[in-house]
């Protein structure tokens, strides 16, 4: 298994960032690492539902959310064969305009760890500019 996580403070209340978070469908409207967002199965995010994501220099994955808490964290999987990734999103309120989130993506399997090292600047890049463009879109938005 290889890791990558990346934490930031956002100056917004945490139903703002949690909103913006869960609206996976809106992600490429604001978020440079997501150029579509298609939900499979229709519906607000929930447990279960399946969406297809494509991003730039990656090749397209079909994500299920397997953990959900509205208003605090999801997480969703992809698999593929020797390989599943997974993504976990999660809101910590701090006060009542401040929250800290977490972005953690994980290479898990066989062909985990030797595509985690490849793909590690790649996914670190895209944990920053996410984290980023969050903090900018629900401080700014």
């Amino acid at each position: 298994m290889v890791e990558f996580e990346v934490t930031a403070g956002i100056a917004a209340a945490a139903q703002r960032v949690w909103t913006l978070l869960a609206d996976v469908e809106s992600w490429p409207r604001w978020l440079p690492t997501v150029t579509l967002v298609d939900a499979l199965d229709g519906g607000p995010l929930a447990i279960g539902r399946r969406y297809r994501v494509e991003q730039p220099k990656l090749r397209p994955a079909v994500w299920t959310v397997t953990e959900f808490q509205s208003g605090t964290h999801f997480q969703w999987q992809a698999r593929s064969p020797g390989m599943t990734m997974v993504a976990d999103h999660a809101v910590t309120p701090l006060d009542g305009q401040a929250v800290q989130i977490r972005l953690r993506f994980r290479f898990e399997g066989v062909l985990g760890a030797l595509l985690g090292r490849m793909f590690g600047r790649t996914t670190r890049r895209y944990l920053q500019a996410e984290a980023q463009a969050l903090k900018r879109q629900a401080e700014t938005g």
